[in-house]
């Protein structure tokens, strides 16, 4: 993933990062309850970003189960002390991961950011799993977007998600196709559900998008139609109380891997 857009190096990563983290892991660690679990597990989060995932499941997995964290740049890991946590620096596109290894794996909006070989990706990570371990992926995808009354918003947020996402060679509109793609695997007892956020300017979630359109403005304004005026006009509506839409629909997909699955 060397051509990630959303680097964790950058100031305000930490920050950007926290705001989803507000948004999301409520969603994700109901989920993770409602797949029931178990203390002493030992669990893989790829893509950890701030941490605060890893850290929720640390504490409930208990002192006798373990969790590793992953990132393509662990700076925002590296400073986290818990006697159940591993960071690992990892590229799931370029090195494989342990085999039958893991109770848990999860990984949220990660998938949006990885090119065409994604099921090469997704084997890897059932390849990773014990038998009868679970896998929880959760993405984004920004159909509800264009619902908004707002041009500025659709021609904004689309832009800024394309953008994001152009080094993977697609778009931000596509993973509603993930359950499909895991039904497909050999993962059995498949799920899935999708929450659709509201969004008020001004707040968390609209502050998350601004910091992420400040990161790469200026692949915004090169690679796409979005004028400059047009940019800030976005920004402005992100930061208006008075402005209300939906953001990206977020998708979850989970499943079981088979307790008789063979390994080469």
């Amino acid at each position: 993933m060397s051509n990630y857009r959303l680097d964790n190096s950058y100031k305000q990563a930490s920050h950007r990062l926290s705001l989803l983290e507000q948004q999301l892991d409520p969603l994700t660690q109901r989920r993770i309850k409602m797949l029931d679990l178990s203390q002493g597990s030992r669990c893989l989060e790829i893509g950890a970003g701030n941490g605060s995932m890893a850290k929720w499941l640390c504490k409930h997995v208990g002192a006798n189960g373990s969790v590793v964290a992953t990132d393509i740049n662990t700076t925002l890991l590296d400073h986290i002390e818990l006697p159940n946590l591993e960071v690992w620096e990892h590229d799931i596109l370029k090195s494989a991961l342990p085999c039958s290894s893991f109770d848990f794996i999860h990984a949220r909006w990660v998938l949006y950011h990885l090119p065409s070989n994604l099921e090469c990706v997704i084997q890897r990570m059932i390849d990773a799993l014990r038998p009868s371990g679970i896998l929880l992926l959760e993405d984004v995808d920004f159909f509800p977007i264009n619902t908004s009354s707002s041009a500025v918003y659709r021609e904004f947020m689309t832009a800024l998600v394309n953008s994001v996402a152009t080094p993977s060679g697609r778009d931000g509109f596509w993973m509603r196709n993930l359950p499909e793609i895991i039904a497909t695997t050999e993962l059995t007892q498949v799920g899935g559900e999708g929450e659709f956020p509201v969004i008020q300017g001004g707040r968390a979630a609209a502050k998350f998008f601004e910091l992420t359109a400040e990161q790469i403005r200026e692949k915004i304004l090169t690679e796409s139609s979005l004028s400059l005026d047009m940019f800030e006009q976005g920004l402005q509506l992100l930061n208006s109380p008075d402005f209300w839409a939906f953001g990206g629909a977020n998708i979850a997909v989970w499943g079981r891997k088979k307790t008789n699955t063979l390994h080469a």
